[in-house]
């Protein structure tokens, strides 16, 4: 008997295709399908702001894809229903969005328990700038830990709104030939009379700064240790600033908030930063 119910099993898996690594099933996980690729997070969120609003991401290497909800209640979520205010998939400097009227797909919020969120997904048609499209497939999200997160104000603006640049803030780089993925983004103004933007982006023993001013136009520019162009890496609180190295500027809206760019640098310990990417709001 026993023999006969370890064959059906057999059976089932070879139908199926089910009995396979690609599904997590004891720890949180985010997974989907977009074209033939699999994309599983190593990284993933689920962050709920003051408003109601869920935003759920999950990044791979330089991979990352992200969808926002206008709830986190039990139920359906649509695009066409606008219920699924958006959904974004980017791999390097290549970004794909929903587009209004255009992209079609659901989130499914299957169960909240103990703070943890778990359901499935699939959108057709996000777009590129350049019209290339792709779809999520198979989509899902399991036991997914739920963060609070904070609203953005707009000063021009009473009604608070949150930058969807933020939402999806990104920086990655290679350190010393070795790849770095960061998990918690930061960007903020300082100064008075000449504005600066920071941005940190740090993981759980690795730290990247960079230093530029408000007003900076797509160009560009010189890094050093200090002044108006600046950066720093740091391990295990081990901070060094930059020797020299260059930043470029490939986006900067000043009124959405939203910048884009790639740097490279040398720090005066002797790291080398290269390949680096950041999408940011502030």
């Amino acid at each position: 008997m026993i023999k006969k119910i370890t064959l059906t099993l057999v059976a089932i898996c070879l139908i199926f295709n089910s009995c396979s690594t690609d599904i997590e099933v004891n720890n949180p996980a985010l997974q989907t399908k977009i074209g033939n690729e699999l994309f599983r997070s190593t990284i993933k969120k689920a962050i709920i702001y003051p408003d109601g609003t869920l935003v759920i991401s999950g990044s791979v290497g330089n991979k990352s894809i992200s969808f926002t909800t206008t709830s986190t209640k039990i139920g359906t979520y649509k695009t066409t229903h606008k219920t699924v205010s958006k959904a974004s998939f980017k791999k390097e400097q290549e970004k794909f969005i929903s587009k209004s009227g255009e992209t079609e797909g659901e989130v499914i919020i299957t169960e909240i328990h103990n703070n943890e969120i778990s359901g499935n997904f699939h959108f057709e048609n996000l777009k590129d700038d350049n019209g290339n499209i792709i779809s999520f497939k198979n989509g899902w999200f399991y036991r997914l830990p739920i963060e609070n997160g904070t609203i953005v104000e707009e000063e021009k603006n009473p009604e608070t709104v949150i930058n969807p640049c933020l939402l999806n803030a990104s920086l990655t780089a290679m350190i010393n030939g070795s790849e770095m993925i960061t998990d918690n983004h930061n960007a903020e103004l300082f100064g008075v009379d000449d504005t600066s933007i920071l941005i940190t982006a740090t993981n759980e023993n690795e730290e990247i700064t960079i230093v530029f001013t408000a007003d900076t136009t797509p160009g560009t520019y010189s890094l050093t240790g200090s002044g108006n162009y600046s950066a720093s890496y740091a391990m295990n609180n081990d901070k060094s600033s930059a020797l020299s190295g260059n930043l470029i500027v490939t986006e900067h809206n000043s009124e959405t908030k939203c910048i884009t760019g790639r740097f490279e640098f040398n720090t005066r310990s002797g790291a080398q930063v290269s390949d680096g990417y950041f999408e940011f709001g502030y």
